[in-house]
Order: structure tokens, then sequence, then C-alpha cells
């Protein structure tokens, strides 16, 4: 798919990618995933200086009043340095939640993202709990999905929520951070009602696909750099006298990775130009990009550690890094296979059957 940038989305995608290069060394991200927040402080600061959590927020809330390909802009130039930061969460999760409903709280806490940094959970509860919430540890409120109402809980401190639990949890991709959460029964009490009725459960599903869709962009960002560390490592690595670049069983796989690359770009950005021009098609789309951009970077993470030979195993090499992150996107917000089932619902394939 050929996709020309408007002057503007290019001027946004020139400023992620110097944020990127500027926040996002192998040092900065592996000492933000260390750190008991999983992400730098200061790197989050100058995120929402640059107007980045409020990509998708509204202008009569202080937010950019941008869309679904401005976002994927953002997300492809941070996700090729697997930059750690609450910005999935808030910026596009709740920010989606919020941009949905039409009460003064969602209005209110909106503004709050645009003018202080707010930072915010998402989850859909059942049974008393959800599992796998981005970023609820750190989060400053709640919204969640619970008997058909979206409801707003403040936190007492980040991460500290009355009658909740929240339980972090150890993920095999350190550079997010997951929980589960468990609501007693006074929860309730200590929560603000924003919505109910299936508007609610339009806003939430409509906040879940442009998850998809955002992480289907960090991964084809990782893949690109995952294509590029590994061209410019076997132009280096010399093996019987030549360098391993030059031989034809390396250029081959080198090949396949482009294509995959560029297909999973192809389906990112069409879902991106439905979601603005065709809102009915963006679950399907965003099912369809998570999938292919997931399929290419645990395909470019494993041809870059196997291409970079004994070192691509090492915790030293960020090659692993890569490799943990298409491992870990491959679950989130929905695995590949119950993707596939509503790709092929989308397509008719249910009804041929």
């Amino acid at each position: 798919m050929r996709f020309n940038l408007t002057e503007e989305q290019g001027l946004i995608q020139q400023a992620a990618e110097a944020f990127a290069r500027d926040h996002g060394s192998s040092g900065q991200v592996r000492a933000a995933m260390a750190s008991p927040l999983g992400f730098d402080e200061k790197t989050w600061a100058s995120l929402g200086e640059i107007g980045f959590p409020v990509t998708l927020l509204p202008t009569n809330v202080g937010g950019q009043g941008l869309g679904a390909v401005e976002m994927a802009l953002v997300f492809e130039a941070l996700g090729a340095k697997l930059l750690p930061s609450p910005l999935l969460a808030t910026g596009v999760l709740s920010a989606s939640v919020l941009a949905s409903l039409q009460h003064s709280m969602a209005r209110e806490v909106a503004a709050l993202i645009a003018s202080s940094n707010r930072r915010g959970a998402v989850a859909r509860i059942e049974n008393r709990s959800a599992r796998f919430v981005l970023d609820a540890h750190i989060a400053d409120y709640l919204l969640i999905e619970q008997d058909g109402r979206c409801r707003l809980i403040e936190a007492q401190a980040p991460g500290e929520f009355a009658g909740v639990r929240v339980t972090r949890l150890k993920m095999m991709d350190q550079s997010r951070v997951l929980s589960h959460l468990g609501l007693d029964h006074e929860c309730a009490a200590k929560s603000e009602v924003l919505a109910e009725g299936d508007s609610v459960t339009r806003a939430f599903d409509h906040a879940f696909d442009m998850g998809r869709l955002a992480i289907a962009a960090e991964a084809v960002g990782a893949a690109q750099e995952c294509l590029t560390r590994t061209v410019e490592y076997v132009q280096q690595r010399v093996q019987f006298g030549r360098a391993i670049g030059s031989f034809q069983a390396v250029k081959h796989q080198l090949a396949d990775m482009m294509v995959g690359v560029e297909a999973a770009r192809s389906a990112v950005y069409y879902a991106a130009a439905s979601a603005n021009d065709h809102p009915l098609r963006l679950p399907a789309m965003a099912a369809l990009a998570k999938l292919e951009a997931s399929e290419a970077l645990t395909h470019a993470a494993g041809r870059m550690i196997q291409l970079h030979g004994g070192i691509g195993f090492t915790w030293e090499h960020d090659a692993h890094l890569y490799f943990k992150r298409a491992r870990g996107m491959a679950t989130l917000f929905g695995t590949n296979a119950a993707l596939d089932e509503r790709i092929a619902r989308h397509i008719g394939l249910d009804d041929a059957a």
C-alpha cells in the first residue's frame, strides 16, 4: 500500500522519532524497566510536554484532537526503541473511553490528563476481577466497565484504590507492567458512575480496538529496528573471509524480514485510515493489524537473534528484549487465535460454515 503523510503528520513523525532517539537508548530503557514504576518519570513528563498523551483527546479539553494515523506514527517511533511509558494505558485506552463518553466528570479527567499528565488504567470487570490490566500499579484513576456501567475510581495514592486489590505480575516482557485487579463490595460506593448502557460497551470496545492498533504500530517500529540492526551487523560479521551479509542464505532471511515488516506497516496504516474514515471497519482492521504486526515482530526478532549468533542470546544484547516484546504482544488485548476468529466473522466465514 502506498501511504503519503500530510505535512502535519510528517512533523509528528519527526518529533516522535527524535524523542525516541533522545530517550530510548538501551541504557535508558533498561533502567526504566528495572525501576519500581517500570518507566522513567522524567521521560513521561517530557512526553506530556510535547502533547503525545492527549493526541486522541478533543480540543475542547486541551487535547490535540487528532486521529488514529497520528497515534500510529507516535507508537511506531516509540516502539522502535521499546520505550516504556504509561502512554498506551493513558493516552490510548483511557483517552478513548473518556472521549467517547458525554459526562462532565469524563471531560474533567480528560482535561487533567491534558494539563497535568494524570495516569489512567482501564479494565473490564468479570466476577469482581480483571486480568492483565495495563499500568494499574501507577494509575491515578481507574476506568472500569462493570455490569453495564462505566465507573471512575480515584486513587488514594498512585496505584492504591479503596475497595480494589492491585496485584502486580511478573511478565516475560519487562517493558510493560500488568496487574490483576480484585474488587471488594465497597468498591461501588467509592466510585463515580460516568455512563451506563450500550454507550459504555461501545466506548470500551473502541478503546481496546485503538489499543490493538497502537501496539501493532509499536510492533512495526520494533520489527523495523530488528531489521535495521541486523542488516548493519551482517555487514560487519565475517566468516570464511567474507561478511556474512554477502551469503545468499542470509540475504533471503533479510528479504523475508523486510516483506513481513512492510506487510505489517500496510495493515497498520490501512487500519488507522479506516478508523478515521470508516469507523465500522475498525474492529476487524485493528485485529488484522495486530495479527500481522505480531507475526512480523516475532519473525524479525527471531531472525535477529539467529543472525547475531551467540551474542544475540545474551542479556547484554537487546535482541532478546525485542523477542520478549513480541511474545508479550501476542497475547495482549486478545490472543492471535481470537483475533483470527474476529477477522473470519468479519469476512463471513462463520456464515459460510
